[in-house]
């Protein structure tokens, strides 16, 4: 397994495990508090419940209180009561009811079939004993039973609280009850919104854990990807310095030597002529292997383009390497050019060095110039020669010529410059000019 894939694993694996860990915590106390909360909203919702009932049960007892209070325990008194009870209720599903001790059912203005019935051994769709456990309440002074029966309004099972208080003089037992289904639909859209705030929040970590581990990924891509650059640029480095430091010093002692030779062959008698024409070309012949072996060690590494007041130096270097017996090449800069991204200079100067071996191969020319301007708003390099010229139209039309020039272009285009050429029979003048703006100024230095 590479470094890098390696390096990802050991990253992303912790950085998942911790995030599934987070997750489940989450989870489990968004859980929990969604337990309690339901808790607190069931008690909260049955006192609530609790206190409305029994001020309905409160409201009746005082209805007949006017008669039940006189004394009086005829029947004529007590079809009165029931009377009153009979005509009060509230809401479609809210009544009051009267059974007597023995269970038998007195009032119940939604079902006065039942009127007169015993209904001791009556038990709820649970098999619970209803009026037993009513009638046991009223006989302790009162209270709160809870059952599940049909609700009149719905014809539909649900769990119904009611409240009962006991008319010991008539021997009755009063009471109403409320049905508790909106409360259990509270407690749904509770539940419901609880489990869609967990699934919304485990949905973010999700995508947080998929971005965390495409930035993990990217940058060990990114680190790799830089420090293989890197690796090549100090081989690259490594490279060039042995050839400008040995191979170009040995050349140079080698020239040397050879033009001390032609020097001494100089004044001898015609029969060293040959000898010191051979010198001679084999004195041109090195000069121009120093020559190329120079622009090669400059295509690996050129100079210290990396950073901004490096690109005048390296200019300039590279004017003074690209001379030769035949023509000189003239530097100068002006304006600022401080703080320009590594990728600004980098094509800068790989077009001045197009532009400059373009000038040496093909354009005959005895004198060239470069020119660095910067400004606020750009920066222009102008290379100029003196030299024959050539066709600049044939760079479009055809596929065969202008290759150098038009990887100059392609290259200005990716930071957004273009390229001029003006070429005519007495010289050719190549100008780059890359706008500035804070991009190119923050753009990545690449090695």
């Amino acid at each position: 397994m590479k470094l890098r894939q390696k390096i990802i694993i050991f990253a992303t694996v912790p950085l998942i495990l911790a995030l599934c860990i987070i997750a489940y915590a989450v989870y489990h106390h968004a859980t929990e508090l969604a337990k309690a909360q339901q808790e607190v909203i069931r008690q909260t919702y049955l006192a609530s419940k609790e206190m409305e009932l029994r001020s309905y049960v409160m409201l009746a007892r005082h209805s007949i209180a006017h008669i039940y209070e006189s004394g009086r325990k005829d029947a004529a008194a007590m079809d009165d009561a029931k009377a009153i009870l009979a005509r009060l209720d509230y809401g479609s599903d809210g009544y009051f009811f009267v059974y007597d001790l023995e269970g038998k059912l007195l009032v119940h203005p939604r079902r006065p079939h039942l009127i007169g019935l015993n209904r001791w051994d009556y038990k709820d769709l649970n098999g619970f004993p209803t009026i037993q456990q009513l009638i046991s309440r009223a006989r302790q002074g009162g209270g709160f039973v809870t059952y599940s029966t049909e609700k009149p309004s719905t014809r539909k099972p649900a769990v119904k609280l009611t409240h009962v208080i006991p008319l010991s003089d008539w021997g009755w037992v009063l009471g109403s009850g409320i049905y508790l289904d909106d409360v259990d639909e509270v407690l749904t859209n509770v539940e419901a919104q609880v489990w869609s705030n967990n699934f919304d929040t485990m949905r973010w970590i999700g995508v947080i854990a998929f971005l965390g581990v495409i930035v993990v990924i990217a940058s060990g891509l990114v680190l790799n990807i830089r420090e293989r650059r890197a690796a090549q640029a100090e081989e690259r480095a490594r490279v060039a310095g042995e050839l400008h430091d040995d191979i170009c010093q040995r050349l140079i002692s080698a020239r040397l030597q050879t033009e001390t030779g032609i020097i001494q062959l100089t004044g001898m008698p015609e029969q060293f002529t040959p000898a010191q024409s051979t010198f001679e070309r084999m004195a041109a012949e090195l000069n121009n292997i120093l020559g190329d072996i120079r622009k090669i060690a400059h295509d690996l590494y050129p100079g210290t383009i990396g950073s901004g007041p490096g690109l005048t130096t390296s200019l300039r270097q590279l004017a003074h390497d690209m001379e030769n017996i035949a023509a000189s090449v003239e530097f100068t800069a002006g304006g600022d050019t401080d703080g320009l991204s590594g990728s600004v200079n980098k094509v800068l100067y790989r077009v001045a060095q197009e532009a400059l071996k373009n000038v040496m191969k093909h354009a005959a020319a005895s004198q060239a110039s470069m020119r660095l301007e910067g400004g606020k708003h750009r920066v222009t390099l102008t290379i100029r020669d003196n030299g024959t010229g050539f066709d600049a139209g044939r760079i479009d039309s055809d596929p065969r010529f202008g290759m150098g020039l038009r990887n100059m272009k392609k290259r200005l285009g990716e930071v957004g410059g273009h390229l001029q050429i003006n070429s005519t029979s007495s010289g050719t003048t190549v100008i780059a000019t890359i706008p500035l703006s804070l991009l190119h100024y923050f753009l990545p230095r690449l090695p």
